[in-house]
């Protein structure tokens, strides 16, 4: 007689929600039924997720908070408050951190208020000087220069060539429209644009946590950002890994596709320039 084979397990997933795909939600708890269709597309989308094996966390959109400058510990606690209530309340069969949350809400807020991440001050004081580079497209010819003084801004800033923030305003040189999105360097809000980066070392972080679990589990972001999506789909966290002395690491590899202006080759010049290596 031939075994049955056992029916697969569905690997437990953790979603990382964003600041906007909170915000949809909070908004689908007041108002119902949403009147643009691609929002409430999303909405629909979001409820066939709704699985006991799937978790959901608000935690990132309240790491970045509300306000678009950094929050208080009161502020930040209002904000926890509404946002795990809401998410909490919107998935009923998938398992949320809302009440874990909502239980040690003083001090996750207080935690998170005064969190700010290494070298967040220099890449501010880089983006906003270097951001009036690429304000405009900039022709062919001027290319090669503005990179030069790109990674000149950085490297007096104190960055290293492949900080994410560099590599951004580079992909913005080289023609990505996602990163123009994200950046907007004609009206630069260093708060918005690193809070919008810094998922990129959240998202590690606790991906580095989860391979802590005996089981399987995988990480995954939403954000309904056309840009962040966009830029995200050419960046991997690669090897997220928490150390033998309490902290964590990781290495963050770019596809050539950030560098639409830029042939196969040159791109991958590029990265070999400023990452070290190639994809």
């Amino acid at each position: 007689m031939q075994a049955v084979s056992p029916l697969p397990v569905p690997t437990p997933t953790v979603f990382l929600l964003d600041r906007n795909v909170v915000a949809l939600i909070k908004d689908a708890a007041v108002e119902g039924r949403q009147r643009d269709a691609k929002k409430q597309a999303y909405l629909d989308w979001l409820r066939t997720l709704d699985l006991s094996e799937n978790g959901f966390s608000p935690l990132l959109s309240i790491m970045e908070g509300e306000k678009g400058h950094a929050d208080s510990a009161a502020e930040k606690a209002a904000c926890l408050e509404t946002e795990a209530d809401a998410v909490g309340r919107f998935f009923t069969r998938a398992s949320t951190d809302a009440a874990h949350l909502r239980l040690f809400a003083a001090g996750v807020a207080a935690m998170l208020s005064g969190l700010q991440e290494s070298q967040w001050d220099e890449r501010s004081a880089f983006f906003t000087s270097a951001a009036t580079l690429v304000v405009q497209k900039v022709a062919q010819r001027k290319r090669r220069s503005v990179e030069d003084e790109l990674v000149r801004l950085a490297a007096e800033s104190g960055l290293a060539t492949d900080d994410a923030i560099v590599m951004l305003l580079l992909a913005c040189l080289y023609g990505s429209d996602a990163a123009r999105r994200v950046l907007k360097p004609a009206r630069p809000n260093a708060y918005n644009v690193l809070s919008d980066l810094h998922v990129i070392s959240r998202v590690g972080l606790i991906k580095a946590i989860a391979q802590q679990s005996p089981v399987p589990v995988r990480v995954r972001f939403l954000t309904l950002d056309e840009g962040l999506f966009g830029i995200l789909d050419h960046i991997g966290i690669v090897r997220p890994r928490l150390t033998a002395t309490g902290g964590w690491a990781m290495q963050i590899r770019y596809s050539p596709a950030l560098f639409p202006l830029l042939s196969a080759a040159d791109s991958i010049a590029l990265m070999r320039r400023y990452t070290g290596s190639q994809p």
